[in-house]
């Protein structure tokens, strides 16, 4: 794997470091609902959290990128700092992680949205342009409920079925063949 000793995007231009709520944040917000303002000050406290862990993990990603830290551990903070971050800031973690892997031409990651409907980065099988499509495309085999066609090739690049068979070796017959074209 490549390293980050001669980068393309500079990572050490970080923000101010988050303030974490305190007493003088919530007392502007007070309803004199017990229950209302419990919730908000849990509320600002889990937000103030979710801000001091993606800011973290950003200075962590700026200080592995000085370092010469692998690629991948550069990008793995760094998609650690855009799941951490709340609603408002994510978009300015998602840009940096974005920038990153465009210089580098990561690829085999996607973003989601779990069942909870929590913001997720799943991490596939990471390769560089370079590598082409070798490993972009795995075979699953679905339940019996799913025949005839209970054999799927996943891209790993989205997350999404790309073709459905009735067996495992056409399944494998499609992968070396999208894998050996791209």
């Amino acid at each position: 794997m490549a390293t980050a000793t001669k980068s393309v995007i500079d990572l050490s231009d970080l923000p101010p470091a988050p303030v974490y709520p305190t007493g003088e944040t919530l007392r502007p917000l007070l309803t004199g609902d017990a229950s209302v303002d419990l919730r908000t000050a849990f509320w600002l406290h889990d937000e103030g959290k979710a801000r001091q862990a993606a800011y973290d993990h950003a200075v962590r990603a700026a200080r592995l990128q000085k370092d010469g830290a692998p690629v991948v551990d550069v990008f793995k903070t760094l998609a650690c700092a855009e799941e951490a971050a709340p609603a408002d800031t994510r978009p300015w973690h998602a840009a940096r992680l974005d920038a990153y892997t465009a210089a580098f031409g990561l690829r085999g990651w996607y973003r989601r949205t779990d069942s909870v409907g929590k913001h997720c980065i799943q991490i596939n099988y990471l390769r560089f342009a370079a590598d082409g499509d070798r490993g972009r495309y795995f075979s699953h085999a679905g339940a019996y409920m799913h025949l005839p066609l209970n054999h799927w090739v996943i891209d790993r690049d989205t997350g999404r079925t790309v073709y459905r068979t009735y067996s495992g070796r056409i399944a494998q017959q499609w992968i070396d063949e999208a894998e050996t074209t791209h």
